[in-house]
Formats: C-alpha cells, structure tokens, sequence
C-alpha cells in the first residue's frame, strides 16, 4: 500500500479518545515521523469518527476493535505490541502502558528509521512511502531491561529503542519505567552505623568475637533488625507509591555477620547468602500483603553469590546475581576458567529463584577511555542469562555524568536491540549504527573495532574490569595499527558532525599512547601535544570522567600518571 507520494498522504492517523497518556504520545511520535519522512502531513483524529478506507489505527479502541474483531487487547502485557495491516488499514497497538508506543516505533522501524544515540538518527527521506503486508506481534523476554550509560539515560532515545530502564528520563508520555524505590547497597541506609551502632552495636556484624562498626553488614538474626528494617521498607513503599521494586541488600564491602545465629544458617547453606535469603524472605513476607505490587531486590553479589542449598526465594523477592568477578574478554558459558564458576552459580540460581535479574558489567572501571574490546562477547552473555530464566538486565556501563566511555554509544544501542530481542544478530545491529553514524569514514571504523579485538580471540588474554593499559590485549601492534585506522577515518568523514564522532571514537587510542609515553623522555613533546588534543575534544564533548572515581581534569593535572597507578 502506498501511504504517500510527492509530499501529498491520503491517509489519517485515528486515536482513541479514551488513549492512555503514552498511546497519545505514539500518535504524535508517529505523525511527526512520518512527516519528516515524507513531507506529508497525516491528521490526527480521535476514533469518534467512522473507519476510513485509508488510514492507521493507533491504540485499542473503537477502529482497533471494528478491524480486528478477534484480538482480545486487554489480554496483551504492559509492553507487548502488535502491527497489522489489514486491507489498506493498519493497526498499530498493544499493551496500554508501553506496549503500543513501543509498537509505533517498531513500525517506524520497518520503515528505516533509526535512533542510534540521543542526537544521531536516520530518519529516510522518501518520495513515495510504501508498506508490505505486516503481521508483528512482540513481547519482550526481559521484564527490565537497563543498558545503563551515560548516553543512555535520554528518555526519547530510551523509549524509541525500547529500554524500561529504572536511570532513564522517562515519563508518563513513554509509559514510565520500572521503577526502583531504592537501588542496591541497602543495609547502611535502613540502619546507618553513625546513628544506632553506639546504642545497638548487637545490630551489626560480628567479626573474629566483635561487634564492628567500621565497614559492618547486618546482624541478620537479630528480631529487633529485622522489625527496623520492615519499619524502614513500609515507609518506602508509602514515600514512593509508583516504585514497585525496593532493594533490601548487603553493602558494597564484605564483612559478613559471623555471630552464633548467622554462622548456624550460613554454614547449613554452604553460602553466606543463607543468612541474607531468610532474612530477605521475611521482609517480603511481612509487605507482601499491604504492597502486592512490590517486590524486595536482594543482591547475589562477591561473598553472596553462591546459591543456597535448601532456601528459595519467596515470591516477591527478585535475586540480582552480579558478574563482577568474570572475564569479560571471553563469554561466560565457555572454556574460560574464569567463568566457569559463575556459569555454575547462574544454572543453579535458575533453578530456584522465580525472578532472577542479573547486574552484569560491561565497561572498565578504572580506565572508562581505554580500549576495552568486549564486543565479541555482549549477545552471547545475553543470550546466555535468557536460556536460564533471567527476566531482567542491568548492564553496567560508563555512567558517570557527561558519558564519554569507549565505544559507550554503540555498546548502548547494540544491548538495547539484544534485551528487547536477545535472538538479534548483534554483528549486523553494529554495523548498522557504525554506517549510520561514521557515514563515509565507516568501514575505517569497523576495521579498528576488528582489529582491537583480535587480541581477544586467544583463550588466555582475560580482560576484566579494573584492568590497565599494561594488559596483554593492548599490544603496540593494536595501538599503532588501531590509531592509524582512525586518523584514516577522520581524513574520510564527509562533515564536521562525522569527524567530530570519529574523534571522540579516537579518544581511547590517544588515552593510551599518552598512558604509555609516561616516563620515556623522548616523547615528552608529543605527550604533551597529544594530552592538549586528547583534552580539547573531551572538554568539547562535554566528558567528565576518565574512571569510575576520578575526572579527566584531575588525571590531566596529575601530568605523569604511571602504569598500575590509575
């Protein structure tokens, strides 16, 4: 069917007048699509009038219900769509709360368009828009999906690329978010140490006969614990009505209980993560009836991961596992001896946990800028959490304030595709955004990213995620090899937006040649020119972080900065 031609659209675009917030923000977004596609305008009508010969049904209501009689719309998840065309109709809808905005951008999908980063989109321009008979219906494996980047954390972007992510703007127009009332790191905010530990030192951790306070969990057989920190959760859930996951977790150091009570469990468990499950299970047991809607988040996390032999989570209680001490140089279901522990404990926690999400991390933490080639690796992990029952991901990036990772951009773009879809063929989605956003100087680029990879290909390169330019994977062959594909790519960029892209993609190779000129004299000079370039184009994009914990301005003014040292 042709929708339009030379400009001129016979087609209206028809809404109900009982659409929720986000289905008026997909008629909109569609409107304002497929003008900018076509030059065409398309009237926006709400389903009061009568079904026309031409036009495109957005949401459930009256023209949804008349074209297709046997679809049951209030059957569909929150987020599941459907586009159909029927005749020289289309429907597009879904779920009320996300599910036909998302349908909407499937559909505009279909068409070409993309939205590779909050501001680099391909939008086609066409002289006449024509559409092949279409029967799409999607729902997302994930339940939550979080590429969680800097350059991610733009509403539109998120919606249009169907991320729910709980760090995003989004709003009631793209539907919300799944909302988290508190994140992670818990057990020092319900009981802060400075506050009770002088009165209740019986509150926290026991350590080798003491009670602790520098660094301490909880004591999580202690009745007067458990009854603050089911006091601390209701006031959550009454201060944050439209949360509907609250993290109830062990702080981001070790230090576990070591009392009589909390060994006993940990003991019988084989696993400190049984004195942490039980505790858990009766604070989601306590809420489940006055907050049906909510459910308690607990990490599997350095200490804890280890399943327990006998305890399941109880239903309302979301297992996060964290995979912070894998290489992530190689998949995690493979022969890389680093992984094959982890890969053990995410099978047994499928076995037991009724929602299971997974922390996994895909950046370097201590150096955001270095080359980190982990590209290989990104749709197999995915794919590899959803054959064993993972309903959520988070996929820890460079999210410090103003982005700038390596390769962030991508890495969101290609993990939003995988989480709505883990089947994807990432190498083809990467592709894409490497054409849609480095236009002429592309194939430079995709030959950089293969040669960065290469190192990664042999089994005993492991690469983590606090890991320097002094790993094995950051050969002098890479560095010059790569940096030279990217001057090349500059030279090739057909405007001052594309070159400006390829420089910022240029940053990690100039982060290391600076990182390895430390200390050699010689090259003091073209340090100092490379260091004065490195930074103007960083300033210029507005990056703040050069790591997890430190700035590029404060590692700028450091002027030597030593291998191993930062």
């Amino acid at each position: 069917m042709v929708l339009s031609s030379h400009g001129r659209t016979n087609y209206v675009i028809v809404l109900s007048s009982q659409a929720s917030r986000s289905e008026m923000h997909a008629a909109t977004e569609l409107q304002r699509f497929l003008e900018e596609m076509t030059g065409a305008h398309f009237p926006l009508l709400d389903d009061g009038v009568p079904v026309a010969e031409k036009e495109i049904a957005v949401g459930a209501g009256r023209h949804t219900e008349a074209l297709l009689p046997g679809v049951d719309f209030g059957a569909f998840g929150s987020e599941e769509l459907l586009v159909k065309t029927v005749g020289k109709r289309i429907v597009i809808a879904g779920g009320r709360q996300r599910g036909t905005l998302y349908g909407v951008y499937r559909f505009l999908e279909i068409l070409g368009c993309r939205w590779f980063t909050a501001k680099v989109s391909r939008i086609p321009r066409v002289e006449a828009l024509t559409v092949e008979p279409l029967d799409t219906r999607e729902k997302p494996l994930l339940e939550y999906r979080e590429p969680f980047f800097a350059e991610a954390f733009d509403g539109d972007w998120a919606a249009r690329n169907l991320a729910n992510s709980n760090s995003a703007s989004l709003m009631a127009r793209h539907g919300g978010k799944v909302r988290y009332g508190t994140f992670v790191h818990t057990f020092e905010t319900l009981l802060p140490v400075a506050k009770y530990f002088d009165e209740h030192p019986e509150w926290y951790s026991e350590i080798d006969g003491k009670r602790i306070s520098e660094r301490p969990q909880l004591c999580l057989t202690n009745p007067q614990v458990l009854e603050k920190v089911i006091e601390g959760v209701r006031g959550w859930i009454k201060a944050m009505p439209d949360a509907t996951i609250f993290s109830v977790s062990q702080n981001d150091w070790t230090n576990p209980c070591q009392c009589a009570k909390c060994r006993e469990i940990d003991e019988r468990e084989g696993t400190p993560q049984g004195s942490i499950l039980q505790f858990v299970n009766k604070v989601a047991e306590a809420i489940e009836d006055e907050a049906p809607h909510v459910a308690i988040d607990t990490l599997a996390y350095w200490y804890s991961r280890k399943p327990p032999k006998t305890l399941k989570p109880r239903q309302n209680v979301i297992i996060r596992l964290c995979s912070i001490e894998c290489c992530f140089a190689h998949p995690l279901e493979s022969e890389c001896p680093e992984n094959q522990k982890f890969a053990e404990d995410i099978r047994e926690w499928s076995r037991i946990a009724n929602r299971l999400y997974v922390w996994d991390y895909v950046t370097n933490f201590h150096n955001y800028i270095m080359p980190w080639p982990n590209s290989k690796v990104l749709g197999a992990n995915v794919r590899f959490f959803a054959r064993h029952n993972v309903v959520g991901l988070f996929e820890q990036g460079s999210y410090a304030p103003g982005g700038g990772g390596e390769a962030a951009e991508m890495r969101a773009y290609v993990l939003a595709k995988l989480l709505w879809n883990p089947s994807v063929d990432e190498n083809r989605i990467r592709d894409e955004f490497i054409d849609g956003v480095y236009g002429k100087a592309a194939g430079k680029v995709r030959e950089y990213v293969r040669v960065i990879h290469e190192p990664v290909a042999d089994p005993n390169i492991h690469m983590h995620i606090f890991c320097d330019i002094t790993n094995p994977h950051l050969t002098d062959d890479v560095i010059e090899r790569g940096d030279a594909l990217l001057y090349e790519a500059e030279a090739l960029a057909e405007s001052e937006a594309v070159r400006e892209r390829v420089e910022l993609a240029h940053l990690p190779m100039h982060y290391v040649r600076i990182r390895k000129m430390t200390d050699v004299p010689e090259k003091a000079e073209e340090r100092k020119a490379l260091l004065e370039r490195f930074l103007a184009i960083a300033r210029r994009e507005g990056i703040r972080n050069i790591s997890e914990q430190h700035t590029i301005e404060t590692w700028a003014q450091h002027g030597a900065i030593e291998p191993g040292k930062w």
